[in-house]
């Protein structure tokens, strides 16, 4: 079962996440904030992160930077929501290796539950790949 932790100040959108996930097979974790989604990290070992970008404490992008510095983290799948479009934005993430950005009035929990797997099925297929490599030997 994969996990996915969800950082996003809104209570509302937290949960309904949190259990349509579940109900999808994912189990959960949950954060309100950069800060809280820190420790939460440490916690749940998520196999991909839902971020939202504008929040209290750390912001999803500080957030982000923060995690990228660690190689345990620098690839780990995160599709970063925003309430508005912004080609700065977008762009930001995009140097932060975001997977994916979506803009939270264009797609539904359905959508976001195609997207979260379409994201670890990659993960899968990288981690497959790298393991059927022969290792150089000296």
């Amino acid at each position: 079962m994969s996990t996915i932790l969800i950082v996003d100040d809104a209570p509302a959108n937290r949960e309904a996440m949190a259990k349509y996930l579940q109900r999808e097979g994912f189990a959960t974790a949950t954060a309100r904030n950069g800060a809280e989604g820190l420790v939460r990290l440490k916690e749940a070992k998520p196999d991909l992160i839902v971020l939202d970008h504008l929040m209290p404490e750390v912001d999803g992008l500080t957030f982000l930077a923060g995690i990228r510095r660690f190689p345990k983290w620098r690839q780990l799948p995160v599709i970063m929501m925003t309430g508005m479009k912004d080609s700065a934005l977008h762009r930001k993430a995009d140097t932060l290796n975001v997977s994916e950005y979506l803009v939270k009035s264009e797609f539904s929990l359905p959508d976001l539950v195609q997207h979260i797997r379409k994201h670890l099925d990659k993960k899968i297929a990288e981690h497959t790949t790298d393991a059927a490599r022969p290792s150089a030997t000296i």
